[in-house]
């Protein structure tokens, strides 16, 4: 199989993130800018994806900061 460049993207939050502020549709929003892509979904499961992987790398980083910042 070829490598096609696009990028899927799913989300899943429990119970417990949810409580804390963190929302699936909120980390595949934040990953979509870096992949050219859109997505979206409700608190606890989202989807999306994109047509470019070259800043996958960028996305998980504003991932994982998003994450943290609704955490605390």
């Amino acid at each position: 199989m070829r490598p096609t460049g696009k990028v899927s993207v799913v989300a899943a939050v429990n119970d417990l993130a949810r409580d804390r502020g963190v929302s699936a549709n909120d980390l595949v929003r934040t990953v979509a800018p870096y992949v050219d892509g859109r997505g979206g979904g409700k608190a606890d499961v989202a989807q999306g994806g994109g047509s470019d992987a070259s800043r996958i790398d960028e996305a998980l980083a504003a991932v994982t900061a998003a994450v943290g910042a609704a955490a605390g």
